[in-house]
């Protein structure tokens, strides 16, 4: 830490004993404000005792008699004795206890009245509204911050300037002009039909009449929302602002059921209402996971403008790594300690775990901010962004459109995950892309790219329940990664052979998805990384690679797959392309396993093991 623009030292005497006040901020190594900290110094063998703001800005107060040396220097001089004296001596207090982290809350009033922690994002927020755009959407995962984002958008629009005290946006001189407001939230409830997402809009509507003292016998959403409209631009004499969250929720519980049609007609109907009210419109937000193409309800919307992929906003959800250090350093000095490692090295784990995620070309990687705040919460590096709701949707999917997940190194995608017309006509790969479970790793050209996991959670997680989902008892489950990883510990090739076999067996008669090579692959490929403690991503050698390696706490593996009517011997590619030279040099043992299976998926032959000799 360091101290900066410390102000002109005051001298105030009272009886024989002189106070030597100055102010000054404080800043960390990475030249961040130390926000709302208690710290301890030495000047001149005296400790005081220091609270930061919210600025990093403390007073600084040293009580001294009349024969203090101090007092027989100019203040210059004292000046730069406390600025050297405070940089050599700064700590932070031991014990005290650290903000609470906003967990389950994403109203942002609540954040900043409570003094919870706060990622600064309104410096993006500032530039979105201040802009050339009145129409903005933009598409992120679940739980990356919509909400939230949407809660400050509501505070700024209502004019709450105290809320905002010290933040980016009012540094940038925003003058917080008040607005009437609507909100919509399509995330918190079941919506199976027309009717009810015509009670979820006008419920919401007649709940948000109330503040502005509106009432109406009106009992269609659309015909309310006209009037409630024309009745705000009345009263406030100002143009209205309309924010809607998750808007394509809906139609994705609802994704392959007969109802999803009628849904999508009504909220076509709905953003068409909006469309027509533009003269008295002074801002709309949209947020959702999918993009806005993925059908006609927003066709002709007055331009709206999609700011998924543009870079200037591909850092607003989410934390950078610089803000991960920034505002989490205490949290991180905490579990470093919890886990005996050092800051390196519990940094280099959340990176693995929670990094990962590109939403422009040009973007820095973001960490997923629900898992970081629960990874500070419990100090356990657990997969909770998975957890905390299962793409259900996702998962049924994949049982009718099967997407190959079974090579290292990414899957090839063109401009179709960007854009697609109808919802009948989306790819488990687009889907995968659009809603977070797979990010862009490389753009080969303006319409060629690679797609991969973003990070260890989600890869694993995704696996797990995959295979979960196409068994027809998933209880079965446990069972067969028990035995995968009990066959890899003891190199029983014979059990991983039976395992597998038997799992083959008890896929559900109801998976229509082509079962081919690809899908079998994929299957055992899931089935190893699952079983496995650590499963590696970073392979290529410079002759290809592996299907792929995983390790246990005992022993890397470097599997290879072949089908029956393949005569290559599995094991000897892996030794002629050297496939295991891709694993980081250790102490534990490399062994090359050989797999061969029917187009059914039986393994018939005995699966090969060998351990490499070095």
């Amino acid at each position: 830490m360091k101290v900066i623009k410390l102000t002109e030292i005051e001298i105030i005497e009272t009886e024989n004993i002189y106070k030597l006040i100055t102010t000054c901020q404080i800043l960390d190594d990475l030249e961040n404000p130390v926000r709302l900290l208690a710290l301890s110094s030495f000047i001149l063998n005296n400790k005081i005792e220091l609270t930061t703001n919210e600025d990093g800005f403390t007073k600084i107060t040293l009580i001294q008699d009349k024969e203090s040396i101090l007092l027989k220097k100019t203040k210059e001089e004292i000046i730069l004795l406390f600025e050297l004296s405070l940089n050599s001596s700064l700590v932070i207090k031991k014990g005290q206890p650290l903000l609470k982290l906003p967990i389950g809350d994403s109203s942002f009033e609540n954040i900043r009245r409570n003094n919870l922690l706060y990622v600064d994002k309104t410096d993006y927020i500032y530039k979105m509204i201040t802009g050339n755009n009145k129409y903005c959407f933009i598409s992120r995962p679940r739980r990356f911050g919509k909400s939230l984002t949407v809660s400050t958008l509501e505070a700024i629009f209502k004019g709450r300037k105290k809320l905002f005290k010290g933040l980016d946006i009012e540094k940038n001189g925003y003058n917080f002009q008040e607005y009437p407001v609507i909100r919509l939230d399509f995330s918190s409830n079941k919506i199976t039909d027309k009717k009810s997402l015509n009670r979820v809009i006008l419920n919401s509507l007649e709940f948000q009449a109330e503040e502005y003292e509106y009432n109406s016998e009106i009992k269609d959403s659309i015909q309310y929302l006209q009037s409630f409209v024309r009745f705000l631009k009345k009263k406030f004499g100002r143009n209205l602002v309309i924010l809607i969250d998750e808007y394509d929720k809906p139609l994705l519980d609802n994704l392959g059921l007969k109802k999803r049609d009628e849904i999508q007609e009504e909220l076509k109907s709905f953003f068409t209402t909006i469309k027509s009210l533009n003269e008295i419109i002074h801002f709309v937000f949209i947020t959702g996971i999918t993009t806005l193409s993925n059908m006609d309800l927003f066709s002709g919307a007055n331009q709206i403008s999609d700011l998924s992929r543009d870079k200037r906003y591909s850092e607003m959800f989410g934390y950078t790594q610089q803000e991960l250090q920034k505002y989490f350093s205490n949290y991180i000095k905490v579990l470093s300690k919890e886990k005996q490692k050092s800051k390196e090295q519990i940094l280099d784990k959340i990176k693995s775990y929670y990094d990962g995620y590109t939403f422009s070309e040009t973007g820095k990687e973001i960490y997923n901010p629900y898992s970081i705040l629960r990874l500070f919460d419990v100090n356990e590096f657990k997969n909770y962004w998975f957890a905390s709701g299962t793409p259900t949707f996702l998962l049924n999917l994949l049982k009718v459109k099967f997407i190959n997940l079974s090579r290292e190194g990414g899957i090839q995608a063109d401009n179709e995950i960007f854009d697609f017309t109808k919802l009948e006509d989306l790819s488990a790969k687009t889907l995968m892309f659009q809603a977070g479970y797979l990010v862009i790793k490389k753009t080969i050209s303006e319409v060629e790219y690679i797609l991969d996991f973003p990070n260890t959670e989600v890869k694993s997680s995704f696996f797990d329940n995959f295979l979960k989902s196409i068994l027809d008892d998933s209880n079965l489950y446990p069972v067969f990664i028990k035995d995968v990883q009990k066959s890899l510990i003891n190199r029983d090739m014979a059990l991983l052979k039976a395992t597998f076999n038997s799992y083959i067996k008890r896929i559900s008669y109801t998976i229509s998805a082509k079962k081919d090579e690809a899908y079998f692959q994929t299957i055992f490929h899931c089935l190893m990384i699952c079983s496995a403690y650590y499963p590696n991503t970073e392979m290529a050698t410079n002759d290809g690679r592996s299907d792929h390696i995983i390790s246990t706490n005992e022993r890397h593996y470097c599997i290879e797959y072949k089908m029956q009517t393949n005569k290559e011997c599995p094991i000897q590619q892996i030794k002629d392309k050297e496939y295991y030279r891709a694993i980081q040099p250790t102490d534990k043992a490399i062994d090359l396993i050989g797999i061969k299976f029917e187009k059914n998926g039986n393994i018939v032959e005995d699966i090969l093991i060998e351990e490499l000799i070095r």
